[in-house]
């Protein structure tokens, strides 16, 4: 047995029969024989009475069905309501619910007709006002809210106006010239032109530049004035491309900046228009909406880093001249995307490059006790306890698109990610972190540059500037160590185990929660296997003073074994490729595939001691001062040089002239210059003499036995000439002996 149909005041009785009524029930009789229903689409119809059981037998035969949505319900909270509209809808209830309350007599037309009367009279209104307010709470579903004013639908809003060419649409002018013009079909076609044609071209043109270039090249005439010869405008008269521009009063007529600025927000979807001007890349960045977050791709530590790079912004100093400014460092951080703990950095002075990048990721592997011990700070293991690659690097394109990147891949299963040109926004967690960092020591950093560096009456920051670089990285180290076990990170947002475990969203927290809950991801290698695949390559020459680079020179155990330097003495020098650290020149990696690992380090040797503990750049520096001083001084050496050249000279010059003309042979002076040699030594030895100042008068009168003269008493070494004297004079005695 079918069950029965049960209506309920409010309901909605379509028919579809042809004459497609809805029917609203808006009355029942107590003891439901009888019903009051309108037709809710009828603009003049009123309440007409039926039986309920002809309602239900409509609804159980097919002729009529009941709505589940009403189309007329009128559903809004009134903090959604201007005051205008509430003080509008409370009148008419004022008015009316007397009226409502009397069921069913204001059903019936012969005593609707005396209350309505009677509420005119109380409330100074027409008969139709009350009409119209009782049919439309009777047919938007007998709520107080159906007799709210449609304002929304009043306007047109967003629909064209028809125009009459005649009549100029808007208010007068009061000082321009003319009447105005109103923009039709044509003219708005030429807004188009002139937006794309102009505005769209770039940020050169603004809106207003825009339209005064369409002024004057869709509303003017050229001119060539005949007296100057210049090129003048004038506006247009009579029929126009546009359109009729000229009023009945025959004076020009133009579309003004206020219209086409309408036009343009009308015609136009701003936000595309502003996507196109400023690049699609930048627009992306920089304006686009997002709904998406870093932590819904990771699922513990290491599961994702993210490092990127920028110039800080402090002027540091030499290490070697401290007076010296050197300008800004490269900061490159390394950050775990779950956490938010930073687990690397680099500082030095080189541009954001690969070389940065992977002084980073190394560092990210790296112990940091001993690293940190290096910069005078001690640490515990827990304070700081990263020292691990990712299963996934997300990066730049100019620092992990690299040729060494497969190295990196291949040895330790790292997944290689990069980001689109001009997309910071995808790795948005890193870059957060540049803006966090600095406001932690900036206050007490001298040399810190203020946003308003360079602008008039501002002290020059650079001539603040004390720190060096190692000094500088101190800083940081301490900042880093306190964001990453106090700073509490407000706007985290935590997935369920976090919130259910009650962690604290401080990286140390965060991190540790995930290696005793989600790890897996940690991967740890040996330091010096990864620094020797991440660091920098070159080629040294192997030398009879060691293994040059770069100037300094170096020596392991193995080129003494196997006697490098010699071979390179006696049969010349050759090269070999190295790896090596730019903040710390102290060791180079020369790659010996005979080696288990690949490596072998060599250090300094003492020629280049001077190199020891200080970075490439500054070992740059120094070289560059010395040349620098080098190419003063050559000016000063040059000058000297030829004081020099004209001294000689000038002692030549004495000696020829003092020269005697001799009447001897050449064979006559060459024989005895054994002899000239022997006198001239004597004289030599009487002058130079250890005595030969000292008078007679002072001299010690002793009985001194006088030794043996031999043939020559002289120490110098001989001659060419004496040697082959001695050869002529041992041959014959040579040959009576043989």
């Amino acid at each position: 047995m079918e069950s029965r149909v049960v209506l309920l005041l409010n309901d909605l009785l379509h028919y579809a029969d042809g004459s497609e009524r809805t029917l609203r029930l808006i009355w029942l009789n107590p003891d439901n024989s009888g019903a009051a229903v309108i037709d809710i689409h009828d603009p003049r119809a009123w309440p007409v009475f039926t039986t309920t059981i002809q309602l239900v037998d409509d609804v159980m035969f097919g002729h009529a069905r009941l709505l589940k949505d009403d189309p007329l319900a009128v559903v809004a909270g009134d903090h959604q309501l201007s005051n205008a509209r509430k003080a509008a809808r409370d009148r008419a209830w004022k008015i009316i619910a007397p009226l409502v309350r009397n069921e069913p007599a204001i059903f019936l037309s012969r005593s609707r007709g005396p209350l309505v009367s009677d509420a005119c009279q109380l409330h100074r209104v027409p008969h139709q006002t009350v009409y119209s307010y009782l049919r439309r709470y009777w047919q938007r579903a007998l709520s107080i809210n159906a007799l709210l004013f449609d304002w929304d639908r009043c306007g047109a809003k967003g629909a064209s106006r028809g125009s009459n060419p005649a009549v100029k649409r808007g208010r007068p002018r009061k000082f321009d010239i003319g009447d105005g013009v109103n923009v039709n079909d044509d003219i708005r076609k030429v807004f188009r032109i002139a937006i794309h044609r102009y505005y769209l071209k770039g940020k050169r043109y603004s809106l207003a530049d825009a339209y005064h270039t369409m002024i004057k090249d869709f509303f003017c005439d050229k001119d060539v004035d005949p007296d100057t010869g210049r090129v003048v405008h004038r506006y247009r008269l009579g029929l126009e491309p546009a359109g009729d521009l000229t009023s009945e009063s025959g004076k020009y007529t133009k579309p003004t900046l206020v219209q086409f600025r309408y036009w343009y927000e009308r015609d136009n979807q701003l936000f595309d228009i502003k996507r196109r001007r400023i690049g699609e890349k930048n627009y992306d960045k920089d304006m686009r909406g997002y709904i998406g977050t870093s932590n819904a791709e990771v699922w513990g530590p290491g599961a994702r880093f993210q490092i990127d790079a920028t110039i800080a912004d402090v002027y540091l100093v030499s290490r070697l001249k401290r007076d010296r400014i050197i300008g800004r460092p490269v900061l490159y951080i390394v950050i775990d995307v779950f956490s938010r703990m930073i687990v690397g950095l680099s500082v030095g002075l080189e541009g954001p490059s690969w070389v940065g990048g992977m002084l980073a990721l190394a560092n990210a592997a790296e112990d940091k006790v001993n690293y940190c011990k290096r910069f005078g700070i001690q640490i515990e293991p827990e304070d700081w306890p990263c020292h691990h690659l990712p299963a996934i690097l997300l990066g730049d394109r100019g620092e992990i698109e690299s040729r060494y990147i497969d190295t990196l891949a291949n040895n330790y299963r790292v997944t290689i990610e990069n980001t689109a040109s001009y997309r910071a926004d995808w790795k948005g967690v890193v870059e957060q972190r540049f803006r966090l960092l600095p406001a932690k020591f900036k206050p007490y950093v001298p040399g810190y540059v203020e946003p308003d560096f360079r602008q008039r009456g501002v002290r020059d920051y650079r001539l603040d500037a004390v720190l060096d670089l190692e000094q500088f990285t101190e800083i940081l180290i301490a900042d880093i160590l306190y964001y990453n076990n106090h700073h509490e990170l407000r706007t985290y947002d935590k997935d369920r185990d976090l919130i259910a475990d009650e962690v604290l969203a401080v990286p140390s927290d965060l991190w540790d929660w995930g290696i005793r809950n989600r790890s897996g991801c940690l991967r740890t290698y040996p330091i010096e296997g990864i620094r020797f695949h991440l660091l920098p390559t070159a080629q040294a020459t192997v030398t009879e003073k060691g293994i040059r680079y770069d100037g300094s020179y170096y020596i392991c155990e193995m080129a003494l074994k196997e006697r490098w330097l010699d071979r390179a003495r006696q049969r010349g020098h050759w090269r070999v490729p190295i790896s090596f650290d730019p903040r710390d020149r102290e060791m180079i990696f020369l790659h010996y595939a005979t080696d288990f690992q690949g490596f072998v380090p060599c250090s300094l040797t003492d020629r280049s001691r001077a190199d020891r503990q200080i970075s490439e750049w500054e070992i740059g520096q120094g070289r560059a001062d010395i040349a620098a001083r080098s190419a003063k001084h050559q000016a000063k050496q040059t000058l000297a040089k030829a004081d020099l050249s004209a001294h000689i000279e000038e002692v030549v010059l004495r000696a020829q002239s003092q020269v005697p003309l001799s009447a001897e042979s050449n064979l006559a002076r060459t024989s005895k210059i054994r002899k000239n040699r022997a006198e001239e030594r004597q004289r030599i030895a009487d002058k130079e003499a250890f005595g030969a100042g000292i008078s007679q008068d002072r001299k010690v009168q002793d009985n001194v036995i006088p030794l043996r003269q031999t043939a020559s008493d002289m120490y110098s070494e001989p001659d060419i000439t004496e040697m082959l004297t001695r050869n002529s004079q041992d041959e014959p005695s040579s040959k009576s002996d043989s």
